[in-house]
């Protein structure tokens, strides 16, 4: 019987031992108001990684404080400064379907569409990322057609669109590259008739283009078609030059010559203030919303 005891007891300090050294590894709990703080502090100084683990912190350990909804928005920001643009993306979501009519909801879509973007590669790949982008910017303006945001994204819509028509052309060079022109010249068409791509500055090289793959199939009566086409739309650009050259004196053009005439996408000044991301401003439990600029943003990635 005294034995039994003695492992009874000793069974007990066991159980209190363990229970104390679990205590060791619980993480020490602090106010909303600290964390968020601390976020604020860390974001301002670039740490993004820190600001993210302290916004995430008063989401998870403060979820119905006022300082949880602004710390889920800003997580979608620093996640974004950070290049994780899948996390950017899942956090905007998240924030759009547990905060539909939010105030800010409208920086949700948009952060989650230029994220979309930064995951664009190049035009040598599958583009499904650049309609991904396309669909979440349209999402803006039809949703909130009198934002800052509807007129971003519209700007926005047209670099995805040209990034979709790079893509066809892409494929269109490379038919014409190999000589296979009825192939090349159905790429080169779709870039012309496509709604989407109609406006992008692939059009003049596309027009061009059919010149070439008509006079090339020996069909003259339609390249002649093209070339009124394209000085009608393009009387200055160089491609009409060529083309008459070509239509009327019989000229060829070189794939040096071809290569010069082409152009990239721009990514100019007004890319680089829109894809670099908005700042939710820092904001107290009781302020309200303002959206700003903090600090200098990473380049975006370039499409080609």
């Amino acid at each position: 019987m005294i034995q039994w005891r003695c492992w009874l007891v000793a069974g007990l300090w066991v159980v209190l031992l363990a229970g104390c050294s679990s205590t060791d590894g619980v993480k020490e709990k602090f106010s909303a108001e600290q964390l968020y703080g601390d976020g604020v502090k860390a974001l301002k100084l670039g740490s993004f990684g820190l600001a993210a683990e302290k916004f995430q912190d008063v989401d998870r350990q403060h979820p119905f404080s006022a300082l949880a909804t602004p710390s889920q928005l800003n997580l979608i920001y620093v996640h974004y400064r950070k290049e994780d643009y899948e996390e950017a993306i899942a956090a905007a979501e998240r924030f759009i379907r547990l905060h539909p009519r939010h105030k800010s909801v409208a920086y949700a879509y948009y952060m989650r569409g230029l994220s979309f973007y930064q995951r664009i590669s190049d035009a040598f790949r599958d583009q499904q990322r650049s309609r991904d982008a396309l669909v979440a910017f349209r999402e803006v303006v039809s949703r909130f057609p009198d934002s800052d945001y509807a007129w971003q994204s519209k700007r926005m819509i047209n670099v995805c669109k040209d990034r979709m028509a790079e893509q066809e052309m892409v494929v269109a060079r490379y038919y014409l590259e190999r000589e296979e022109y009825i192939a090349a010249n159905n790429r080169f068409q779709r870039v012309i008739q496509d709604t989407d791509f109609s406006t992008t500055i692939y059009v003049e090289e596309a027009l061009f283009s059919m010149v070439l793959t008509s006079l090339r199939l020996g069909l003259r009566e339609e390249a002649v078609n093209h070339t009124v086409v394209l000085g009608r739309n393009f009387s200055n650009g160089l491609f009409f030059k060529k083309a008459v050259a070509m239509v009327e004196k019989g000229e060829d053009v070189t794939r040096w010559e071809l290569a010069s005439l082409r152009k990239g996408v721009e990514e100019g000044s007004f890319l680089m203030r829109f894809v670099k991301g908005l700042a939710p401003a820092m904001v107290s439990g009781g302020e309200s919303f303002k959206n700003k600029t903090l600090g200098r943003c990473p380049k975006p990635r370039r499409g080609g």
